[in-house]
């Protein structure tokens, strides 16, 4: 798997108390300064992988039957950060869906949510940009702009998290966008099955990082109905996509994956009791 896209992250540098100019830091000792901080959060190019990385596969699906897997977008903005950070990364997903199938209509509705969950996470900021190009770039047909837009939406939210020193946020968004991606892809290939398709929705390396995610994600989210779901459906989807012998998902095997996936974002759109 291809390291994800990792955000460049900016630090000011303060003069002290004498007010003496300092000399501008270079690109090397800002990147030095960021490659720091990620360390120290767990922001690694093994982490936080881009969610158009994880969706690589759906390039290599086209068509796809758009109206077969798309979905309504939130309506509102999840009570938790937890569930908000995933539902910001299953929109992201939803937005590739958009560009893969050139829908230009869906668009504007997924640029509007995006931005109303930035907000959520206290990074809205970040993306108004970001939403205001997308709209520009889609009504021009421009999908390679609107997908790397996409990209950088992900990366200033990062970028934002990074800031706020909340890196378990972070790697939420990639996993929300996973789970999405993961319906997404498994739907296509249910529709119009071969095991050369179903092979492609194999990752085996991302299996590991989020199982790995999922285990120490904060003690209070643990407890929750989400997480049970979480775990226990990465678990069954890792049995089932990685096999001894190497061999693709069957037909029955990708029907299975679809229903885990569409289980998964069901509780997360679920207002917890």
């Amino acid at each position: 798997m291809q390291p994800g896209r990792l955000i460049a992250f900016t630090l000011a540098l303060i003069a002290p108390a004498l007010a003496v100019e300092k000399k501008k830091p270079s690109k090397s000792e800002h990147a030095a300064a960021e490659s720091h901080i990620k360390e120290e959060l767990g922001v690694n190019q093994f982490t936080t992988p881009s969610i158009e990385t994880l969706l690589a596969a759906l390039r290599e699906l086209r068509p796809v039957s758009f109206d077969a897997v798309t979905r309504e977008l939130p309506t509102q903005n999840a009570t938790d950060r937890a569930r908000l950070a995933m539902s910001t990364g299953a929109v992201i997903a939803d937005g590739f869906l958009a560009v893969i199938a050139e829908k230009q209509s869906r668009i504007e509705p997924i640029g509007r949510v995006l931005l109303r969950q930035a907000r959520g996470l206290g990074v809205g900021e970040h993306v108004t940009r970001h939403s205001r190009s997308i709209l520009e770039k889609a009504a021009g047909k421009d999908w390679e702009g609107v997908r790397t837009e996409l990209i950088g939406t992900q990366r200033d939210v990062e970028q934002g998290m990074l800031a706020l020193k909340d890196e378990e946020i972070a790697h939420l968004v990639s996993l929300g966008g996973w789970w999405r991606g993961l319906e997404i892809a498994a739907g296509i290939v249910a529709e119009h099955y071969s095991a050369e398709r179903a092979a492609l929705l194999i990752q085996p390396t991302v299996l590991d990082y989020f199982a790995d995610r999922i285990s120490t994600l904060n003690p209070s989210f643990k407890k929750t109905k989400l997480w049970a779901v979480l775990d226990a459906n990465l678990r069954e989807v890792r049995r089932m996509a990685i096999k001894e012998d190497h061999s693709a998902p069957t037909k029955d095997e990708i029907a299975k994956l679809h229903t885990l996936a569409k289980s998964t974002n069901d509780a997360l759109a679920t207002t917890e009791e």
